[in-house]
């Protein structure tokens, strides 16, 4: 009877233990679609013209998550949680005017890059960017007007 109830009880918290997991959210992935098309999804979503707070219930409907910056003029849109489970990070910002009214869109977020610099000959500094550098250690010789080395 011990034996019964036991396995009973190990298949039911079994049970509950892959209920449990298959119910987590799936983890955040990286959007596969480009710029344009994520930007052409949210536009299909929220056209041109739409007030803010129509926008806004559009998004969460469609389950795109975001938040605004300092002020209620730009929303970005962060995350992307889609019907069939997938949750992408986005990479898209909304425009308000003045007065509420979606106008356009841009890239949330930005790449950033360090910039050397390096002392030249009279003491001042010069920026150089990183790319600059690899092209003028590899090669010495002048440039032409793409920044890569004339061979």
């Amino acid at each position: 009877m011990q034996i019964v109830f036991l396995r009973w009880t190990a298949g039911a918290l079994l049970g509950l233990a892959l209920a449990g997991c298959l119910s987590l959210p799936r983890a955040i992935m990286p959007c596969p679609l480009t710029y344009s098309e994520q930007e052409k999804e949210l536009l299909a979503i929220v056209p041109k013209g739409i007030r803010r707070e129509e926008a806004l219930r559009r998004l969460a409907a469609a389950g795109v998550e975001g938040s605004f910056g300092i002020s209620r003029r730009v929303y970005y849109c962060d995350l992307w949680n889609r019907s069939n489970g997938d949750r992408w990070h986005i990479n898209v910002a909304l425009l308000f005017d003045d007065t509420g009214k979606f106008y356009r869109t841009q890239t949330a977020e930005c790449d950033v890059t360090s910039v050397h610099q390096e002392r030249n000959g009279s003491g001042s500094t010069q920026a150089e960017l990183p790319s600059q550098s690899a092209a003028t250690s590899a090669d010495a010789g002048s440039l032409n007007s793409a920044g890569r080395p004339s061979n």
